[in-house]
């Protein structure tokens, strides 16, 4: 059997979103995995302090977090991508200028700048505590990615095409990280630091963000709950995660 590097994304993939339950089998497919010798890892839009304890006690070597924007490997750091802190000045002004509130995210922290029905609605769909309001955190740490709580912000995109890449959710809002930042890119870093190559990637996600990292991936599956153009971009498409859809694509693929 090929030793393969194997990633999941985290909400909607390993993690119930509306439950926030991790599948049983989903553990037992982990656990497998590890035992068929496998490379595991996370490759999420949280930064890592925002990974689910659950998950840190399963077998994962290496968590790519931030979108791609900060890598931890074997419980080292290797790899970090932040948005220049005077883009970042620039862009909470044109928000606030707009009515609209951002998040800010850091490997160590999470804020606002502000507060609404949609801000809170977001944290709550993601199980993720509201944070706390640090007007200078963009002063006092690295901004690994913003977040986006509207549904129109057709506006900022368009100024910060040079700099931001606003990735889309599956509801409302986006994702925001520098022009050249994706899991795919994050991923990339990683396996040029590993010191024995994986004969195969293997990927697993459901969003708009796991698009690039499926494309990369040698083998890049969509979960069932996936939306229809997530899925038009996976090798192989699995149930989805109320069915059992990590465990099942493991087994149809043989990877244990």
């Amino acid at each position: 059997m090929e030793k393969s590097l194997i990633l999941f994304d985290i909400d909607g993939t390993i993690l119930k979103s509306e439950t926030n339950q991790i599948p049983s089998s989903t553990i037992l497919a982990i656990q497998k995995l590890q035992q068929a010798g496998h490379d595991l890892g996370i490759a999420t839009g949280r930064a890592l302090f925002l990974v689910d304890e659950r998950l840190k006690q399963l077998p994962f070597n290496t968590f790519v977090t931030a979108n791609g924007q900060h890598i931890t490997h074997k419980g080292e750091v290797i790899y970090e991508n932040a948005i220049p802190t005077n883009v970042i000045d620039e862009f909470i002004e044109d928000a606030k200028n707009l009515n609209q509130v951002i998040g800010l995210l850091t490997a160590n922290r999470a804020t606002v700048t502000g507060n609404n029905e949609i801000v809170q609605e977001s944290f709550k769909r993601v199980s993720i505590d509201f944070p706390e309001i640090l007007p200078n955190l963009h002063k006092e740490e690295p901004i690994l990615q913003a977040w986006y709580f509207c549904e129109d912000f057709a506006q900022l995109p368009k100024k910060y095409k040079e700099h931001l890449r606003f990735i889309p959710w599956l509801n409302f809002g986006a994702d925001i990280v520098p022009v050249n930042g994706s899991k795919a890119e994050g991923i990339k870093a990683l396996i040029e630091y590993m010191e024995q190559k994986p004969e195969k990637v293997i990927a697993f996600g459901d969003g708009y963000n796991d698009i690039e990292m499926l494309q990369l991936a040698d083998i890049g599956v969509a979960m069932g709950n996936a939306s229809d153009e997530v899925k038009s971009y996976a090798d192989f498409v699995t149930k989805s995660i109320d069915e059992d859809g990590i465990y099942y694509a493991c087994e149809q693929l043989g990877l244990f």
